[in-house]
């Protein structure tokens, strides 16, 4: 019983050591995408305009390809948007 209690703690210590640093920069990683999210919604609540919308028009190309690629893998035939034409 007491030998079960010691080596669980030593198996919880070396993956604390091992996996310590990493989980730290999911969980700040996590913080901060959770803090844009909080914002984006307070923005869109609050009906200020999204600065993030200027920085998109660049990327428009790509992410028109991935959402066809997408609803394709849906099974969707067509877009569901009807303002994204990409098929």
């Amino acid at each position: 019983m007491v030998f079960d209690e010691f080596r669980q703690g030593l198996a919880d210590f070396f993956r604390g050591a091992a996996l310590g640093s990493y989980e730290a920069s999911v969980r700040q990683q996590t913080a901060e995408l959770n803090d844009l999210f909080l914002l984006l919604c307070f923005m869109e609540a609050t009906a200020l305009p999204n600065p993030a919308t200027l920085y998109l028009l660049e990327v428009y190309p790509y992410l028109l390809e991935q959402f066809h690629v997408w609803h394709r893998r849906m099974g969707m035939d067509h877009s569901p948007l009807g303002s994204l034409p990409c098929c």
